[in-house]
Protein backbone atom coordinates (compact mmCIF):
# COMPACT_ATOMS: atom_id res chain seq x y z
CA UNK A 1 0.00 0.00 0.00
CA UNK A 2 2.71 2.59 0.77
CA UNK A 3 4.13 2.24 -2.72
CA UNK A 4 0.73 2.53 -4.39
CA UNK A 5 -0.11 5.62 -2.33
CA UNK A 6 3.30 7.15 -3.14
CA UNK A 7 2.71 6.63 -6.86
CA UNK A 8 -0.72 8.31 -6.62
CA UNK A 9 0.73 11.27 -4.72
CA UNK A 10 3.56 11.65 -7.26
CA UNK A 11 1.03 11.89 -10.10
CA UNK A 12 -0.78 14.73 -8.30
CA UNK A 13 2.39 16.56 -7.25
CA UNK A 14 2.97 19.83 -9.08
CA UNK A 15 6.44 20.81 -10.29
CA UNK A 16 8.50 22.28 -7.45
CA UNK A 17 6.30 20.75 -4.75
CA UNK A 18 7.59 18.34 -2.14
CA UNK A 19 6.17 15.13 -0.81
CA UNK A 20 6.81 13.57 2.60
CA UNK A 21 6.23 9.82 2.80
CA UNK A 22 6.05 8.42 6.34
CA UNK A 23 6.61 4.67 6.71
CA UNK A 24 6.86 2.28 9.63
CA UNK A 25 8.49 -0.64 7.85
CA UNK A 26 12.05 -0.92 6.61
CA UNK A 27 10.86 -3.23 3.82
CA UNK A 28 8.42 -0.55 2.64
CA UNK A 29 11.22 2.03 2.71
CA UNK A 30 13.41 -0.19 0.54
CA UNK A 31 10.55 -0.84 -1.92
CA UNK A 32 9.61 2.86 -2.21
CA UNK A 33 13.25 4.01 -2.50
CA UNK A 34 13.98 1.45 -5.21
CA UNK A 35 10.83 2.52 -7.08
CA UNK A 36 11.77 6.19 -6.86
CA UNK A 37 15.35 5.52 -8.00
CA UNK A 38 14.20 3.39 -10.95
CA UNK A 39 11.93 6.25 -12.01
CA UNK A 40 14.68 8.87 -11.77
CA UNK A 41 13.33 10.49 -8.61
CA UNK A 42 15.60 11.29 -5.69
CA UNK A 43 14.54 11.31 -2.07
CA UNK A 44 16.14 12.05 1.26
CA UNK A 45 15.63 9.42 3.92
CA UNK A 46 15.47 10.09 7.66
CA UNK A 47 14.61 7.86 10.58
CA UNK A 48 12.64 9.38 13.44
CA UNK A 49 12.02 6.90 16.23
CA UNK A 50 10.27 3.88 14.75
CA UNK A 51 9.20 5.78 11.62
CA UNK A 52 11.00 6.55 8.39
CA UNK A 53 10.46 9.78 6.45
CA UNK A 54 11.20 10.10 2.77
CA UNK A 55 11.34 13.65 1.42
CA UNK A 56 10.71 13.78 -2.31
CA UNK A 57 11.04 16.94 -4.40
CA UNK A 58 9.53 16.98 -7.84
CA UNK A 59 11.69 18.78 -10.31
CA UNK A 60 10.66 18.67 -13.92
CA UNK A 61 7.82 16.67 -15.36
CA UNK A 62 7.61 12.94 -14.78
CA UNK A 63 6.29 11.52 -18.02
CA UNK A 64 5.35 8.04 -16.90
CA UNK A 65 5.79 6.03 -13.76
CA UNK A 66 6.43 2.32 -13.90
CA UNK A 67 3.96 -0.14 -12.43
CA UNK A 68 4.32 -0.81 -8.72
CA UNK A 69 3.65 -4.57 -8.68
CA UNK A 70 7.27 -5.71 -9.15
CA UNK A 71 8.30 -3.54 -6.19
CA UNK A 72 5.70 -5.03 -3.88
CA UNK A 73 6.68 -8.65 -4.28
CA UNK A 74 8.03 -10.34 -1.20
CA UNK A 75 11.38 -12.00 -1.70
CA UNK A 76 11.20 -15.75 -2.21
CA UNK A 77 13.05 -17.49 0.59
CA UNK A 78 16.12 -19.33 -0.62
CA UNK A 79 16.37 -21.37 2.57
CA UNK A 80 14.71 -24.68 1.74
CA UNK A 81 15.09 -26.07 5.25
CA UNK A 82 11.92 -27.12 6.97
CA UNK A 83 10.62 -29.09 9.90
CA UNK A 84 7.37 -31.02 10.13
CA UNK A 85 5.36 -31.00 13.37
CA UNK A 86 2.85 -33.76 14.09
CA UNK A 87 0.72 -32.43 16.96
CA UNK A 88 -1.61 -35.38 16.52
CA UNK A 89 -1.36 -38.86 15.04
CA UNK A 90 -3.72 -38.16 12.16
CA UNK A 91 -4.21 -35.50 9.52
CA UNK A 92 -7.35 -33.41 9.26
CA UNK A 93 -10.67 -33.52 11.03
CA UNK A 94 -13.45 -35.99 10.47
CA UNK A 95 -12.97 -39.72 10.10
CA UNK A 96 -10.19 -40.92 12.41
CA UNK A 97 -9.29 -43.96 10.33
CA UNK A 98 -8.87 -41.82 7.22
CA UNK A 99 -6.78 -39.35 9.24
CA UNK A 100 -4.41 -42.16 10.26
CA UNK A 101 -4.09 -43.34 6.66
CA UNK A 102 -3.34 -39.78 5.54
CA UNK A 103 -0.60 -39.40 8.17
CA UNK A 104 1.10 -42.58 6.94
CA UNK A 105 0.69 -41.49 3.34
CA UNK A 106 2.25 -38.10 4.06
CA UNK A 107 5.24 -39.69 5.77
CA UNK A 108 5.70 -42.00 2.78
CA UNK A 109 5.48 -39.00 0.44
CA UNK A 110 8.04 -37.07 2.50
CA UNK A 111 10.32 -40.11 2.27
CA UNK A 112 10.11 -39.97 -1.54
CA UNK A 113 10.35 -36.18 -1.78
CA UNK A 114 13.57 -34.59 -3.10
CA UNK A 115 14.02 -32.16 -0.19
CA UNK A 116 13.78 -33.86 3.18
CA UNK A 117 12.89 -32.01 6.39
CA UNK A 118 15.66 -31.36 8.88
CA UNK A 119 13.49 -32.68 11.67
CA UNK A 120 10.10 -34.20 12.32
CA UNK A 121 8.68 -33.26 15.70
CA UNK A 122 6.05 -35.34 17.51
CA UNK A 123 3.80 -33.74 20.16
CA UNK A 124 0.65 -34.66 22.05
CA UNK A 125 -1.07 -37.63 20.33
CA UNK A 126 1.42 -37.28 17.47
CA UNK A 127 3.73 -39.40 19.63
CA UNK A 128 1.66 -42.45 18.63
CA UNK A 129 3.38 -42.35 15.23
CA UNK A 130 6.79 -43.20 16.78
CA UNK A 131 5.70 -45.91 19.21
CA UNK A 132 6.31 -49.66 18.88
CA UNK A 133 3.79 -51.22 16.50
CA UNK A 134 2.87 -47.94 14.74
CA UNK A 135 2.15 -48.46 11.02
CA UNK A 136 4.28 -45.40 10.09
CA UNK A 137 7.49 -46.84 11.58
CA UNK A 138 8.71 -48.20 8.24
CA UNK A 139 8.63 -44.68 6.75
CA UNK A 140 10.09 -43.03 9.82
CA UNK A 141 12.94 -45.53 10.11
CA UNK A 142 13.89 -44.85 6.49
CA UNK A 143 13.73 -41.08 7.02
CA UNK A 144 15.96 -41.37 10.08
CA UNK A 145 18.48 -43.43 8.08
CA UNK A 146 18.50 -40.64 5.49
CA UNK A 147 19.43 -38.04 8.12
CA UNK A 148 16.08 -36.65 9.25
CA UNK A 149 16.06 -36.09 13.02
CA UNK A 150 12.98 -37.52 14.69
CA UNK A 151 12.34 -35.84 18.03
CA UNK A 152 9.52 -36.58 20.43
CA UNK A 153 8.22 -34.49 23.32
CA UNK A 154 9.31 -36.10 26.59
CA UNK A 155 6.50 -34.44 28.53
CA UNK A 156 3.97 -35.95 26.11
CA UNK A 157 5.50 -39.44 26.42
CA UNK A 158 5.40 -39.12 30.22
CA UNK A 159 1.82 -37.82 30.22
CA UNK A 160 0.55 -40.77 28.17
CA UNK A 161 2.88 -43.15 30.09
CA UNK A 162 4.52 -44.37 26.88
CA UNK A 163 8.18 -43.42 27.36
CA UNK A 164 9.25 -47.07 27.25
CA UNK A 165 7.41 -47.61 23.93
CA UNK A 166 9.43 -45.16 21.83
CA UNK A 167 10.59 -47.13 18.76
CA UNK A 168 12.35 -44.54 16.63
CA UNK A 169 14.01 -41.15 17.13
CA UNK A 170 14.83 -39.63 20.47
CA UNK A 171 13.18 -37.83 23.37
CA UNK A 172 13.54 -34.07 23.65
CA UNK A 173 12.15 -31.07 25.51
CA UNK A 174 10.12 -27.99 24.62
CA UNK A 175 13.22 -25.80 24.45
CA UNK A 176 14.71 -27.85 21.59
CA UNK A 177 11.32 -28.12 19.89
CA UNK A 178 10.86 -24.34 19.89
CA UNK A 179 14.48 -23.76 18.88
CA UNK A 180 14.08 -26.19 15.96
CA UNK A 181 10.97 -24.42 14.72
CA UNK A 182 12.48 -20.95 15.03
CA UNK A 183 15.64 -21.89 13.14
CA UNK A 184 13.88 -23.66 10.26
CA UNK A 185 13.15 -21.89 6.99
CA UNK A 186 9.56 -23.24 7.21
CA UNK A 187 7.45 -25.14 9.70
CA UNK A 188 4.78 -27.50 8.42
CA UNK A 189 2.37 -28.11 11.28
CA UNK A 190 -0.17 -30.91 11.16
Amino acid sequence: MPLIETKKALKELAEGESLKVVLDSETSVQNVMRYLKDNGITAEQQKKGSEFELLVSKSGKIETLSEVDPYCEAPVPTDKSYVVVFAKDRIGEGDNELGLVLAGSLLNTIREYDVLPQKIIFLNSGINLVLKGAPALVHLTELEKRGVELITCGTCLNYFEKTDQLAVGRITNMYEILDSMLKAGKVVSL
